[in-house]
């Protein structure tokens, strides 16, 4: 992995794109496309300045599961598409602990959910894009080096 000076602020960037998307989705339970495209270009970016290369095949892996997951009423489109979007700045060898950490940040979500906020989860549904947002954090404190 490569230390560039810009991986810093795309860091930065991709932390208050992804607090807005959060903000969004508890508030709307909707992840505008608009954060999904810019997401997308900021991951690509700092995918290449980490790593020189951009994990692609991952990510449409990701996305078509996602899709699947979709189409079976499990998953929202959005959170499929930001699975996928992050996926492309995250190493294959760091994806179990994505997974992981995202299910268990989804886990402290349902329960915090649960315990204050029960009305608006059972009409609304889990704004599953914090979830999804928290692990992708708490993988890149995880590996940060």
């Amino acid at each position: 992995m490569l230390t560039h000076p810009l991986t810093i602020g795309l860091d930065l960037i991709a932390a208050l794109q992804l607090l807005y998307l959060c903000f969004t989705d508890i508030k709307s339970r909707i992840i505008d496309n608009r954060v999904i495209i810019g997401l997308f270009f900021t991951m690509a970016a700092l995918s290449w300045l980490k790593y020189e290369q951009v994990f692609v095949l991952q990510a449409v892996i990701g996305l078509v599961i996602g899709f699947l997951l979709f189409n079976l009423n499990v998953m929202g489109g959005g959170d499929a598409k930001l699975i996928a979007v992050l996926m492309l700045a995250v190493p294959s060898e760091q994806l179990i602990s994505l997974f992981f950490l995202t299910a268990l940040c989804g886990l402290l979500l349902i329960i915090i959910g649960w315990l204050f906020f029960r009305q608006s989860i059972k009409q609304n549904g889990l704004p599953y894009g914090v979830a999804i947002s928290f692990g992708y954090f708490a993988t890149l404190f995880l590996y940060a080096s």
